[in-house]
């Protein structure tokens, strides 16, 4: 290198040297005559590039750039050159969950104030809300500067500029707000949730929405990985609004949180709107109720309950209980529910049900007249000084809360109880000289399109063989009636015999006329004064009755026989195949032959199962109701290789003449 470059180099270094004192100087000498400003140079070009050259050429500290005529926000990635780890870690809150809206035309619903810029093209961004030239005013605002955003948030003020339409409480459709709360659930505390501060237990938006890091794309403060949307109401409201906490009673209340099995909900509400299910499809609170622009004001429901309306759109089986006569409005429209609401105010299922805070089971709506009873729920109507008195259950009628096996289980405790048979809401069949004033009348039976005895049949399988057999007065005696005053055709097979409600007799729930308890031919030392056994069959089988023409003249069985010394036959057998009976009708190994001994008055022939030949035909000696093999099983036991002989002639004068001897 020559001398003259050498010397080039000194002068220029010097040169550099000399102008970075200078300004190391003037930038301290600046920042001491403005010791309240920033240092312009380190802070503000650190976002602002393009003030850098006018940091270091005209040494300002001030404004460099005119003011904007209008507000626009710096784009997202100015924001994002800090904010994504490298500099500012804010990625747990920002990106880790949802978070507030940003890269979007704001919608209709919000309305955003002129103090809070949008981007060139009227998008929201990270600065509408944010600046990071936020000063505190005052010791109060110290949390808000922390997120450095345009405004106060005291008790969510920051939220209510922009979301006017969600103001106002139930009357504009909103959950309430600026109200205390009955506690501060921790569960709400650890999500991020917050109180406000005017009030005790200020329930404000940031209780149950958080603007960065929330749960879901509502920003919810409370997960929803448990597979429902419900766990943010019920932290506040438990399962039963309204109920007294510990809410031991929850289950007074609409069940949530679970599939529905057999009730089946409509993809969308009448108004249009899809019903919000939980991420498994169940019923979750904001299924009914919506905590913003609700359609129903009132109670912040999601479809409009114009007199049981909603409940009748998912539980649409239940629509037949309109009109008929167990819609209470049709013959007690003064009636009240425990909310005092009249029945001819509301819906068909108001005055029985109500959705919170239920007085019983089954969201029972009444006040209970009878507790613990099977049929509590129908005897405060069907029962003394209740609203359907005239039509109750009186003495002699099926007997409640007892185990039961049959087909079909409508109660999974297995207890019989008024609804094992009844279905409340669906009063098939309906009686035939009954429906009038445009009421419907009906029995309200289980299994209705099976015959009004089909409930009967369903859990009393083996006696179904009666249909179409002689036995079937319906084919036999159609005129026959009951002491319901009830046809056979309108009750059914089994009701010529047996009703369920109101019998003449508590026994076999008995229903036809009982005879006596031996005719004027038979020797009246083989019977008893009350033998309720042979009455039921005479009852029919009798001069003058519907079954005259099939009178045994010699009908009764030596009594004695039965009470041998030794044992003539196993219990089992005697209980199950030929059983012996009391003459209070009841089974017993020491018991009496009567005529069901012998017979099974619901079985034609017991060499086949299933229903009869559907015609009167005469019987022969395998049928006419006699049980399987009857000539060797059981009068074999007793008289021995005289069996088939003591059968043959069991109902001939010359059997009884011989017997005398």
């Amino acid at each position: 290198m020559s001398l003259s470059s050498r010397m080039y180099e000194k002068i220029i270094t010097a040169f550099y040297i000399i102008c970075s004192s200078c300004l190391a100087v003037t930038a301290a000498q600046a920042q001491m005559l403005h010791p309240n400003k920033p240092d312009s140079a380190k802070k503000c070009a650190i976002c602002h590039l393009q003030w850098v050259n006018a940091f270091f050429s005209e040494n300002r500290d001030g404004e460099l750039l005119p003011f904007p005529k209008e507000k626009k926000v710096a784009s997202p990635e100015m924001c994002l050159s800090c904010h994504d780890g490298s500099i500012a870690d804010s990625r747990n809150s920002v990106f880790h969950g949802p978070g507030h809206r940003s890269g979007i035309v704001p919608s209709k619903n919000v309305i955003i104030p002129e103090e809070f810029p949008l981007d060139y093209d009227g998008k929201m961004q990270c600065a509408t809300c944010h600046t990071p030239h936020a000063l505190p005013s005052s010791n109060e605002a110290a949390d808000e500067i922390e997120l450095f955003i345009r405004g106060s948030n005291k008790n969510s003020d920051f939220c209510k500029m922009c979301h006017t339409n969600k103001l106002g409480g139930s009357k504009q459709g909103n959950h309430s707000i600026d109200v205390s709360a009955d506690r501060r659930p921790s569960e709400i505390l650890k999500g991020g949730g917050r109180f406000g501060t005017a009030i005790r237990n200020q329930v404000i938006c940031e209780t149950c929405h958080i603007a960065h890091g929330g749960k879901n794309n509502k920003f919810l403060v409370l997960t929803t990985e448990d597979t429902t949307r419900s766990i943010l109401c019920i932290t506040c409201h438990g399962k039963g609004p309204a109920m007294p906490r510990p809410a031991a009673s929850d289950r007074y209340s609409h069940p949530v949180n679970i599939k529905p099995k057999t009730t089946r909900m409509p993809p969308q509400w009448a108004h249009g709107e899809k019903l919000v299910l939980g991420s498994r499809g169940e019923l979750i609170c904001r299924t009914c109720h919506s905590p913003h622009n609700a359609v129903d004001n009132k109670k912040l429901l999601a479809e409009r309950n114009y007199k049981d309306s909603l409940c009748l759109q998912c539980h649409a089986e239940k629509r037949e209980i309109s009109g008929s006569k167990h819609d209470i409005k049709t013959f007690a429209p003064d009636e009240k529910n425990i909310k005092g609401q009249k029945a001819a105010h509301t819906g068909p299922c108001s005055p029985c049900h109500i959705v919170h805070d239920g007085a019983g089971e089954m969201m029972w709506a009444r006040t209970q007249k009878i507790d613990g009873s099977a049929g509590e729920f129908c005897i405060n109507c069907h029962g003394p000084g209740g609203p359907a008195e005239k039509i109750m259950p009186r003495d002699f009628s099926h007997p409640m809360d007892i185990t039961f096996s049959a087909k079909r289980f409508f109660r999974s405790k297995m207890k019989i109880r008024c609804d094992t048979c009844h279905d409340i809401h669906n009063p098939l069949p309906f009686y035939d000289d009954l429906v009038k004033q445009g009421v419907k009348h009906g029995k309200y039976l289980r299994l209705s399109r099976e015959g009004a005895s089909g409930i009967c049949i369903d859990c009393h399988p083996r006696h179904g063989s009666v249909v179409g057999t002689d036995h079937d007065l319906r084919i036999t005696a159609p005129d026959f009636i009951n002491v319901s005053g009830q046809l056979p055709q309108q009750g059914g097979v089994c009701s010529p015999c047996h009703v369920a409600h109101n019998a003449s007799h508590q026994k076999y729930l008995w229903s036809a006329p009982l005879g006596p308890a031996t005719l004027k031919w038979w020797n009246t030392s083989y019977a008893a004064e009350n033998d309720i056994m042979t009455m039921m069959c005479t009852g029919c089988h009798i001069p003058g009755g519907v079954a005259e023409q099939h009178i045994p003249k010699y009908g009764l069985h030596p009594r004695e026989d039965s009470q041998a010394d030794q044992p003539i036959t196993y219990f089992d057998l005697v209980k199950h195949e030929f059983p012996f009976y009391t003459d209070e009708g009841e089974i017993s190994e020491r018991g009496n032959i009567a005529c069901s001994t012998c017979h099974n008055p619901h079985r034609w022939d017991h060499h086949r199962d299933g229903p009869g030949p559907g015609v009167n035909v005469e019987g022969n000696a395998t049928t006419s109701f006699l049980r399987a093999d009857l000539h060797i099983d059981l009068c074999a036991r007793c008289h021995k290789q005289d069996g088939l002989i003591k059968f043959k002639y069991y109902h001939s004068k010359i059997s009884r003449e011989k017997e005398k001897d």
